[in-house]
């Protein structure tokens, strides 16, 4: 039982280093995923698509065309083929300050559940964790065009198999993006722009360092306004990876295009396609989602359906999200 805990614990690891070519140490989960129930319905795009309480995870400048106010809460379970106990939270706020001024902030969590780490004579038992605090600003400059930036502090976790601990260290990290919306008749064409997580790197002692997973973003989103009660958007968009130590190529490029269907503002469905080279991840999945809202309350689930090659542990992975606009 206890080989196969830590068995676990070492697989992840390897898993996401892999996948996310990172070159000393795991990086933050909270940062290198997306953490919603609407933007993982749509292959994990939200640079340019319509505004929402999430955006501060993509592009912050988009909340200078969010509304007033809103907050949400997402959960997903994580990595159950490997363990029963993982999961994420994500928890996002923003509210208007002034006439085109607007403040964010954010907090994810990350549980990696209960770890039991033995070198065959004691046994240690860990419930390791990471997180991430951070608050953004962004202001709307002319009737189209608004930019951002989040500021972040954030604690990631590393794993030492060989003296079977779990330590932690700390990083400062930086968001900015640019955000845009044209009418087109009485569709509405949007871009987007951000570059994500620049900061300092973890140092966990020795030669044992981690690196943000630092990325550009960039996207492009088009909302046909079909009749009176239906609303759809299609859009595309590319997250390139900074990954400090490997090869530069597109190859490392995750691709993503969705789309979603609005009635009456109440229902929304969503598919996805996300598009990531085998070589450099093969995280190449389908995904759904649909969502419903009540006034002012609202509810949100996505579903991941694989299309790797690999037996990958983030297949068949569910986001559910629960949000209030004020």
């Amino acid at each position: 039982m206890r080989l196969k805990l830590l068995s676990r614990f070492i697989c992840s690891i390897i898993l996401l280093s892999l996948n996310f070519g990172w070159c000393y140490a795991q990086v933050p989960i909270v940062l290198a995923l997306a953490p919603d129930a609407r933007s993982t319905g749509m292959a994990d795009m939200g640079v340019a698509t319509s505004p929402d309480i999430n955006s501060q995870f993509f592009n912050v400048a988009k909340y200078a065309f969010a509304g007033k106010a809103g907050i949400a809460l997402s959960y997903s379970p994580w990595m159950r083929k490997l363990a029963p106990d993982m999961n994420t939270l994500y928890l996002a706020s923003y509210g208007k300050l002034g006439d085109n001024n607007f403040i964010s902030g954010s907090v994810s969590f990350f549980s990696m559940g209960e770890m039991i780490l033995s070198d065959g004579i004691t046994a240690i038992t860990r419930n390791p964790s990471e997180w991430a605090i951070d608050v953004g600003y962004s202001r709307q400059l002319t009737p189209n065009v608004s930019l951002g930036m989040a500021f972040r502090y954030v604690s990631a976790v590393y794993a030492d198999i060989n003296m079977l601990s779990i330590s932690s260290a700390g990083a400062f990290a930086a968001d900015v993006g640019a955000y845009c919306q044209y009418p087109v008749g009485k569709n509405l064409l949007s871009a987007g722009l951000s570059v994500t997580n620049i900061g300092t790197q973890f140092n966990f002692g020795g030669d044992t360092k981690a690196s943000l997973p630092m990325a550009l973003r960039l996207g492009v989103n088009y909302l046909f306004n079909l009749a009176d009660d239906h609303n759809l958007s299609l859009g595309v968009e590319a997250n390139q990876p900074f990954v400090y130590g490997a090869e530069k190529s597109c190859k490392q490029t995750v691709f993503g295009i969705g789309t979603e269907y609005i009635w009456q503002q109440l229902l929304l469905l969503r598919v996805g396609y996300l598009y990531n080279n085998k070589n450099y991840g093969d995280r190449s999945h389908l995904s759904f989602g649909a969502g419903i809202n009540y006034r002012s309350i609202g509810f949100n689930i996505s579903y991941w359906l694989p299309l790797s090659s690999s037996n990958n542990a983030l297949d068949n992975t569910i986001h559910l999200t629960v949000s209030y606009q004020f």
